[in-house]
């Protein structure tokens, strides 16, 4: 019944028959055979199939949440068993949003993976809603989120804070400063990365509008835009360091700032997290160490 119970968790988790074959070796008819043996074992329908999207009946859902926290278990219990006194073994499931899992994370997930080599890491890019939600239904142990929210249910750990800055191409006419006032941006155009979008939590509680030429969801063509002269925007400084060093763009500090987003770990409160989410959590809020910023597990 284990191994009906992680085909269903995929088939969910991957919204794919075919997805969900695949990861387990199976064919699709394979796939369809255990998902009729559980509800034909439960007595309910667990799914309901439509336009190649596949929802969870009420049923489903609190089949799921079940079978989730009991498959968690039975693969710690196993690594526990299986490994030698101290040993970090396991699975870890981890999803960022895109700027802080592409610019910040690679250092961390490289020293964690030195350390424990061990640990099945799985490390996915979604956007902020979709990084709660897949923490909130389990699919997920660990999220970094953009400005976490309180939330009933969720557990959040400050990770860091970064700064935001204006960043403009080499020939333009701010290119020279070092800063510049909000009161300039007024009627600018600008390209908005759609995912993380600070321009209006800068804005907000003042008069001052900017002009929305493009709108990206995603930052490095949000970057390239820029460089090509059809508008400013604000950004992350992590995102730009490389742009910034070999002269593709400039970097402006805004002159009532310094303005940060912070970003946050996540997790159920209910959940018992496993060892490998304790020692990465325990990883991403230690601080760097100097020098050469190497990290100390």
């Amino acid at each position: 019944m284990l191994r009906a119970f992680r085909i269903f968790r995929d088939l969910v988790a991957t919204q794919s028959f075919t997805e969900a074959a695949h990861r387990n070796f199976l064919t699709q008819s394979a796939v369809s055979h255990h998902l009729r043996a559980i509800e034909k074992a439960f007595g309910q329908q667990l799914v309901e199939r439509g336009r190649g999207q596949i929802r969870l009946t009420r049923a489903g859902a609190l089949f799921f949440e079940a079978t989730q926290d009991l498959l968690k278990r039975y693969e710690q219990l196993e690594s526990a068993l299986k490994a030698p006194p101290g040993e970090v073994t396991g699975h870890l499931r981890i999803a960022s949003i895109y700027t802080t899992g592409l610019y910040q994370l690679p250092q961390y997930t490289s020293h964690f993976l030195k350390r424990y080599p061990k640990v099945d890491l799985f490390l996915t890019y979604l956007k902020d809603k979709d990084v709660q939600d897949a923490v909130l239904a389990d699919r997920i142990e660990v999220g970094i989120v953009d400005s976490p929210k309180p939330h009933p249910q969720l557990t959040i750990t400050p990770f860091r804070k970064e700064q935001v800055v204006l960043i403009v191409p080499p020939k333009h006419p701010w290119a020279a400063k070092k800063k510049v006032s909000l009161a300039k941006l007024q009627d600018a155009p600008f390209i908005v990365p759609q995912a993380e979008f600070p321009v209006d939590d800068i804005l907000r509680g003042t008069n001052i509008r900017v002009k929305v030429m493009h709108a990206f969801d995603n930052i490095e063509i949000t970057k390239r835009a820029v460089e090509a002269g059809l508008g400013l925007a604000l950004v992350p400084q992590i995102t730009v360091l490389d742009e910034v060093r070999y002269g593709k763009l400039k970097a402006l500090e805004l002159a009532e700032g310094p303005f940060e987003r912070t970003i946050g770990i996540i997790t159920r409160k209910r959940a018992e997290l496993s060892l490998p989410a304790k020692k990465f959590i325990n990883l991403l809020t230690t601080p760097l160490k100097a020098p050469g910023r190497a990290l100390e597990l």
